[in-house]
């Protein structure tokens, strides 16, 4: 009687120190900081997202195409909203049947959006 009292209070301290050892490894980890490739990747991503957010046309139209908004898309010719995802230079587009990705780039101030081997341009409507 006096072992199985010995093992349940063995059982219990350790089961304490234990937890505690988890929660300082929990404190320590959200103190961390990420190194500077992760914090430049973070800010190279937000600057493309503010510089991505507005209202596109292209040549083939004279009327706006799309919206991109903080997290979603909006193409005016459909009167359709996608949401999207944005890593590093790859927008992920999550439409209705399927799923696209392109790679983005600027030049100058052309949106430029690739996509299985085509490219395609846009331009920012002004206010």
């Amino acid at each position: 009687m006096k072992l199985q009292a010995f093992f349940a209070l063995f059982s219990l301290g350790f089961l304490s120190c234990n937890s505690a050892q988890v929660d300082s490894k929990k404190s320590a980890t959200d103190s961390l900081t990420y190194p500077a490739e992760t914090q430049k990747t973070v800010a190279i991503t937000s600057d493309l997202k503010d510089k991505i957010l507005g209202i596109w046309g292209n040549d083939y139209s004279e009327n706006a195409v799309f919206e991109i908004r903080k997290d979603s898309i909006y193409y005016v010719d459909q009167f359709e909203t996608y949401k999207y995802i944005l890593k590093d230079s790859i927008i992920t587009i999550f439409y209705r049947d399927y799923t696209d990705s392109s790679m983005l780039s600027f030049k100058k101030d052309t949106l430029v959006m690739e996509s299985n081997g085509e490219k395609s341009k846009f331009w920012k409507f002004t206010k």
